[in-house]
């Protein structure tokens, strides 16, 4: 048993005073002997014998109240299992929020120099011997050392350089790794440190109730850890932020403009007036626009810029104008290329002007060809009957867009197949003529083959109904994200009267767009190194008037150019991703020099899998910006291989639960709650090192109290 206030145990000295009181008390009694005493000495024996052992229960209790308020005092903690051998170390597993929120500033730096800060002397508490290991919980959750380690100094010495730059907070997938850390270690007493600003973008789901299972699974786990939710706050509310640059085409050619629609977000009550953006290309800042953003709202403005050279050019739009800059910049590589390749080939018969299966896709896709102007589309169609298709009609195609075929005959299916398998893209629309037992029995074929789903039927509308339209949501799929916010360019305006019913939509395939009636409209499939895309209803103004829309020439091109690139490292991934950039066979010996955003150097080197693949990877991405990649023995003024990293924008709204939210939360999940140092050093002193009693002791105190009082009034009746 420890005391946390030992020193007040000298009060139980106070147990002497009634004990004094008692003897002298003893020594002043007479005996007086009378006549008639003989007649009572039997009865009074007896009830001697009584009173003494009534005055004996009083002195013991008179002499246990001055002792029971002194160990009250004293705060008494059992902790003798402590005193066992082995017993006194502790397996502690922090679980460390390193999202980029946690940069936000606060009185000691940023709010992340202030809990490492704390961490650092909640460490230096652990009883000798103690093993630890940290979790990175922001995403990607990951270790910050291999293994546990009693080596406290290693922890926080890693723990200086380690950025604050990942994704959002991942609790479920970091309690796993730290579930799985509990089973590495060693000690007795184990405990799971949880480090948060509790971000509301972050937490609002489990605040409002929803369950985390890898916590069940660690609170059902033998012997079950301490958990600790330990609180930090950041000073800083308001924040602009630069969410997003979303490039109107995934590939473009030379001299052409792409469309940038940049999204500015103010995630606060100050109004921002007249603020700088800034765009810059390949390193070199081009033009400044200036734009103001009200308080709570976001601010979209279009940015054009064209190159004339072809390769991979870098663009950066930066925002000035605030206190936490880290997040008013975003990067995006644009592929310039002479040419994409896409052949189309169609079905059906030809009726008139415009009623062709790929009359419609030949000019979406190439609109300055078809108006003979001399802009230059980035997309070159070649059109042939699925009738016509001779042997090697794949060569030099990127991209292939079947409309309206009833099938494929011969080596045709096989060798597209093959074609897709490779790297290429392809693209289905159904129409009136396709047979459905063909694309069924050889096109699905069970998911072997490359129709993403099973074909079953039609779905239509009766003459005079409402006709129906795209499902009104958000869309994920990178071909169709630019139409969130579109302006003018609304798919919803499309109406379908005719449509294919696909099914058995499962595995890796999945739905691109839906239509109101609960249908697939748009689903795609990955086959080998490309991917397929499977289109419900016809490629011209037969079942629909989709392609009567202005949407339908970017949706059409995006799809394409999207289909051209998916192999190719993508315009911007997130912080934490891992950077892969595929090289040539004849690269595999060779060294690569990778820069980051910060100028460092890496040096790295090509890695071939088993079927030949030649690849380099680089997974510490955390800063973002733009990475660019060269060989050893090229030189500086030949053109690297550019990669951008930009931050996940949810993490730029600094709003965090509050301390009472955060409170009731951590006891509906069965933890404990701490928001600074001394909070936890007194969970600390009852939890680890034992736990305090002064509570029964001060019930027993009332008891006593009442006792004392009991026993006095029987004495005095006697």
């Amino acid at each position: 048993m420890n005391f946390l206030n030992a020193i007040l145990l000298a009060g139980a000295a106070a147990f002497l005073i009634p004990l004094i009181i008692h003897l002298l008390n003893k020594r002043r009694v007479q005996t007086v002997r009378w006549g008639a005493m003989h007649l009572l000495h039997q009865a009074l024996q007896q009830r001697k014998r009584n009173i003494k052992v009534e005055q004996l229960l009083l002195l013991l209790t008179r002499i246990a109240i001055p002792i029971l308020l002194a160990l009250c005092l004293a705060r008494p903690v059992l902790s003798f299992l402590r005193q066992f051998p082995g017993l006194n170390k502790t397996s502690l597993v922090v679980v460390l929020d390193n999202s980029f929120s946690m940069r936000a500033p606060s009185d000691q730096g940023t709010l992340s120099d202030k809990m490492r800060s704390e961490l650092r002397q909640i460490l230096e508490k652990l009883p000798n011997g103690s093993d630890v290991s940290v979790v990175l919980a922001g995403n990607p959750p990951r270790l910050l050392l291999d293994a546990p380690t009693v080596a406290l100094e290693a922890i926080t010495k890693k723990l200086e350089t380690e950025p604050c730059l990942a994704g959002p907070f991942a609790l479920n997938d970091a309690l796993q790794l730290a579930n799985a850390e509990l089973k590495r270690m060693s000690g007795a007493s184990r405990e799971v440190l949880l480090l948060s600003d509790f971000q509301q973008s972050d937490w609002k789901n489990i605040a409002d109730g929803g369950s985390v299972a890898a916590l069940d699974t660690i609170l059902k786990s033998e012997p079950k850890p301490l958990l600790t939710f330990y609180r930090g706050a950041g000073e800083l509310e308001e924040n602009l932020a630069l969410a997003s640059v979303e490039p109107s085409a995934f590939v473009i050619a030379r001299e052409q403009s792409i469309a940038l629609r940049v999204r500015i977000l103010n995630h606060g009550k100050r109004a921002y007036q007249d603020i700088a953006v800034h765009l810059e290309a390949d390193g070199a800042r081009l033009r400044t626009t200036r734009v103001s953003v009200a308080p709570n709202a976001e601010t979209l403005l279009t940015l054009n810029q064209a190159f004339d050279t072809a390769g991979d050019h870098a663009i950066t739009v930066r925002v000035e104008g605030d206190a936490f800059p880290e997040d008013n910049a975003y990067s995006l590589v644009i592929p310039v290329r002479e040419q994409v390749n896409c052949l189309l080939v169609k079905g059906g018969s030809d009726l008139g002007p415009l009623s062709g299966a790929t009359d419609f896709l030949e000019i979406s896709l190439a609109p300055h060809q078809s108006a003979s102007t001399s802009l230059k589309d980035v997309i070159r169609t070649s059109t042939t009957d699925y009738r016509q298709i001779r042997e090697k009609f794949l060569d030099g195609v990127e991209v292939v867009m079947l409309a309206n075929v009833e099938r494929l005959n011969g080596r045709q299916l096989p060798d597209l197949e093959e074609f897709v398998k490779r790297g290429g893209g392809l693209i289905v629309f159904v129409g009136p003529d396709c047979n459905s037992t063909w694309y069924e029995k050889e096109f699905f074929r069970d998911g072997k083959s490359l129709f993403p789903c099973f074909f079953k039927g039609f779905g239509h509308v009766e003459t005079g109904q409402t006709p129906a339209r795209i499902l009104n949501q958000r869309h994920t799929h990178p071909a169709t994200t630019y139409f969130n916010d579109a302006r003018g360019l609304k798919l919803q305006d499309a109406a379908f009267q005719h449509w294919a019913k696909f099914e058995k939509i499962e595995g890796e395939t999945r739905s691109i767009l839906n239509l109101d009636r609960g249908d697939s409209l748009m689903v795609e499939k990955p086959f080998g190194k490309g991917r397929v895309i499977a289109v419900a209803t016809t490629a011209n103004a037969q079942w629909n008037n989709l392609p009567l829309q202005p949407v339908f020439v970017p949706l059409m091109q995006r799809i394409v150019t999207y289909l051209a690139t998916q192999s190719a490292a993508p315009q911007s991934q997130s912080c934490g991703s891992m950077l892969r950039a595929s090289l040539a066979k004849d690269q595999g010996k060779e060294a690569f020099v990778l820069t980051d955003p910060l100028n460092e150097t890496h040096e790295l080197k090509p890695i071939t899998d088993k079927e030949g693949n030649v690849y380099v990877d680089y997974a510490i991405t955390q800063n973002p910006g733009l990475y660019e990649l060269r060989a050893s023995t090229a030189a500086k003024t030949s053109a690297p291989k550019r990669f951008a990293f930009n931050l996940n924008p949810s993490e730029s709204d600094l709003t965090l639960l509050s301390t009472g939210k955060v409170h009731d939360m951590a006891t509906r999940l069965s933890a404990s709650f701490a928001e600074n140092n001394d909070d936890y050093t007194r969970l600390d002193r009852s939890r680890r090192h034992g736990t305090e009693v002064w509570q029964l002791l001060l019930f027993a105190l009332i008891a006593f109290l009442f006792l004392e009082v009991f026993l006095q009034q029987r004495i005095s009746r006697a």
